[in-house]
């Protein structure tokens, strides 16, 4: 019978096994005639012995491909399974871990990617003012200064959620800006409103008028949460 006299982690030349000896104390490779080392698990580590061949055989059973694997008090292994794209293990106390996706929280977006999770600022966080000088199309969030000659319109977006922002302000002109509407939308202002649709519209009496206002209904309805200035509604 042969004995494992020596193992240090990382010892020596040939590995973790420092030294391998038969009961005779003599020095011996781990063939079928002087060794014979089998210990499994149905998932778990395998090692046996490889007769005439002076090596030990080491294998991980019970694993699936791709997936993380997870230990347990019984000393075996099993899969947690195969991970999506964006999916990362979360811990539960006292409970295996879970596979599961980042949620994304206010003016938060969560894109799942191949190996990669990206992660954005959404809303009236990442607001961005424009200077223009001719007629424009909104984008939501977004602050826009007129500056032409004369009234510059500005359509609503129209793809917008609720608590998007737009501001709009202006100079140099003396006409300044109308807020313009598409079919279906509309502006409360106070008490007032504008007309539904196409016709609606908002406008400066000044050049520096200015205004600010939110979505409250996806794509189609906007309030007015500030003003500056005498603001025509039609």
């Amino acid at each position: 019978m042969s004995q494992i006299t020596t193992i240090l982690p990382g010892g020596g030349a040939g590995g973790l096994v420092e030294t391998l000896t038969g009961n005779d104390a003599i020095a011996v490779g781990p063939t079928g005639n002087n060794i014979n080392v089998v210990g499994s698990n149905a998932n778990g580590i395998e090692i046996t012995g490889n007769a005439g061949t002076s090596t030990l055989t080491v294998a991980i059973t019970g694993t699936t491909n791709h997936s993380l694997q997870l230990g347990n008090a019984a000393g075996s292994i099993s899969s947690l399974g195969v991970a999506t794209n964006g999916q990362l293990p979360i811990g539960s106390t006292g409970a295996n871990p879970v596979l599961a996706t980042i949620t994304a929280g206010t003016n938060i977006s969560v894109t799942n990617g191949a190996g990669s999770i990206t992660i954005a600022g959404t809303g009236a966080a990442g607001f961005t003012w424009n200077l223009v000088t001719v007629n424009t199309n909104m984008a939501s969030n977004n602050g826009y200064i007129a500056n032409g000659a004369g009234t510059l319109t500005f359509l609503l977006p129209a793809a917008s959620a609720v608590g998007d922002i737009l501001r709009l302000t202006g100079i140099n002109n003396a006409t300044g800006w109308q807020v313009t509407q598409a079919a279906g939308q509309q502006i409360f202002f106070g008490t007032s409103s504008t007309t539904a649709g196409a016709g609606g519209s908002l406008s400066s009496s000044a050049t520096r008028d200015a205004i600010e206002i939110v979505c409250i209904a996806a794509n189609l309805t906007w309030q007015v949460l500030s003003s500056i200035g005498n603001i025509t509604v039609v």
